[in-house]
């Protein structure tokens, strides 16, 4: 890498987003991650966020100076249950978190953006592309909105250079994923998979790695399908 990319990953302390922060470092990036959560690490820097705090959201970017991306992992969903017990609370909530705290960030990050020519991923999910086989429709909505989101904001951010697009994996084995699914059903779960297993967070994180790199120079508005080859795309 020439210069070293500064790189901001909301939702960062755990999960996807902070096996993205790891490889990002090992990379030679210089990561900064945030959420409610604090993280002690040597390697990582870490700066308090509740995305559904315009407040808080404001005061993380007055402590930042310079911005080359932002990776936006943050994200909750909900079980599945019968439309009779749709609760408007809960599906608050999870837009709040889901797509209003992206737009918050995006707000406020802006200036950077536009001053370095950056560059936005949005960990989206298969559910966009199909349903949620455990999730209820809150979460799918969600992520449905981040389609919509990455392809409208990729045309008006294209004047000043800014790139936005998405990954979407299919289930992934993060550490909250094999704690609260049982064994048994993660195997029948692969078993529906063309290439036989569950995604690596790793996996997902490499390509959230080039579509921040210097080798994408055109992408933007797109988004990455990553299920190995449970969902076809074309």
């Amino acid at each position: 890498m020439k210069d070293k990319k500064n790189v901001l990953i909301v939702g960062g302390t755990s999960g996807i987003g902070n096996q993205t922060a790891k490889y990002l470092v090992a990379q030679g990036y210089d990561v900064i991650i945030s959420g409610r959560t604090q993280l002690i690490s040597d390697d990582l820097k870490y700066l308090y966020l509740d995305v559904c705090d315009e407040k808080s959201v404001q005061e993380l970017f007055l402590n930042i100076r310079s911005l080359d991306a932002i990776v936006y992992a943050a994200g909750i969903t909900t079980k599945q249950k019968n439309i009779n017990e749709f609760d408007k609370d809960i599906f608050n909530n999870i837009m709040d978190v889901n797509v209003s705290g992206l737009l918050l960030c995006l707000k406020y990050s802006y200036k950077f953006l536009k001053e370095s020519k950056g560059k936005v991923v949005v960990v989206n999910s298969l559910a966009s592309r199909t349903y949620s086989q455990f999730s209820g429709v809150e979460y799918t909505i969600s992520k449905s909105a981040l389609n919509g989101l990455v392809k409208q904001l990729a045309v008006e951010f294209a004047k000043d250079g800014v790139l936005i697009n998405s990954v979407l994996p299919s289930m992934t084995a993060t550490p909250m994923l094999v704690k609260n699914v049982d064994k048994k059903l993660l195997e029948s779960i692969e078993a529906q998979i063309p290439l036989g297993r569950i995604a690596d967070p790793l996996e997902i994180a490499k390509a959230i790695e080039f579509l921040l790199s210097e080798n994408n120079t055109y992408m933007t508005g797109s988004g990455l399908d990553i299920n190995g080859g449970l969902y076809l795309n074309g």
